[in-house]
């Protein structure tokens, strides 16, 4: 088992450690010189083991492993087809990512977090930075069209009813980025509950 292949085991874990991917929802991948590891379908993820990954190039077709790839990882392939630096997909389902992204169809604005400065890119939490949401689709072709009209989305995109995709150049960086915008969700959550 390779490196990356235990790191990418270690990062659905901790995802599912933190209790989003309920139901055995939820799709995570990291790109290798053949084409992607991403999850099999089905699978419960605070389960997961070695041989629940499979081994994809980057048309979606399974190069390695048993068990048919996640209904999503056609749009995992399309992400690592639009864009060279993107190395990991982490996809998760939690309530704030969920609410949130029906409630604000054109984008989520936050201002004023110190979270913000764990997101590439940002070195202040003065500035303003926009988490895009897509329309969702169960045809992962519309899917990862709306994804391409948004580009450029540095750290992911939420897509409406449905959850986060978080994207980075490492493992490591995609984890931070999903933690980040996973707490931020959880503030924009909680003072629209004060505000009510």
């Amino acid at each position: 088992m390779t490196t990356l292949h235990t790191e990418l085991l270690d990062a659905i874990a901790w995802a599912a450690q933190q209790g989003w991917t309920p139901a055995t929802g939820g799709n995570f991948s990291a790109r290798t010189e053949a084409g992607y590891w991403v999850t099999a379908s089905g699978r419960d993820k605070t389960r997961i083991q070695a041989d629940d990954l499979l081994l994809c190039d980057l048309e979606g077709r399974v190069l390695e492993g048993s068990g048919k790839p996640s209904a999503e990882s056609d749009l995992h392939a399309a992400l690592y087809r639009l864009d060279p630096n993107i190395h990991c997909v982490l996809h998760t389902h939690t309530v704030a990512s969920t609410v949130l992204s029906r409630r604000f169809p054109d984008g989520i604005e936050l201002s004023g977090f110190e979270m913000q400065k764990a997101l590439a890119g940002n070195a202040t939490h003065d500035a303003t930075v926009r988490l895009p949401v897509v329309p969702n689709s169960q045809d992962m072709e519309e899917l990862a069209r709306h994804v391409r009209q948004g580009w450029p989305m540095p750290w992911g995109f939420l897509v409406a009813g449905h959850g986060i995709y978080a994207v980075g150049d490492s493992i490591s960086s995609c984890r931070r980025h999903l933690e980040a915008i996973e707490f931020l969700l959880a503030c924009v959550l909680e003072e629209s509950r004060w505000s009510q």
